[in-house]
């Protein structure tokens, strides 16, 4: 079982919508969350803040998502727990 250094709450945040608007708007608040955090001093938030429109290959539901992989494991590699 994993002991968990730090706990992070920001799942409330998550959007269920995938327009820009709502992603782009879940991916700053999320990113201000992490900026206040102090551990996630080293993790860089600035693309969170940089969500693309998107075409119609690569939306930005799909960057975001990949946005929030890294993340979590930045998260798990220091024993944050996301909740």
């Amino acid at each position: 079982m994993v002991n968990w250094k730090h706990q992070v709450r920001i799942k409330h945040l998550f959007t269920e919508k995938e327009d820009w608007v709502s992603v782009d708007k879940s991916m700053c608040a999320i990113a201000d969350i992490l900026d206040s955090e102090p551990s996630f001093i080293s993790f860089d938030t600035t693309k969170f803040r940089q969500i693309p429109k998107g075409d119609d290959f690569f939306g930005p539901i799909d960057y975001a998502n990949k946005l929030l992989a890294k993340m979590y494991d930045f998260a798990d590699s220091r024993r944050i727990w996301i909740a």
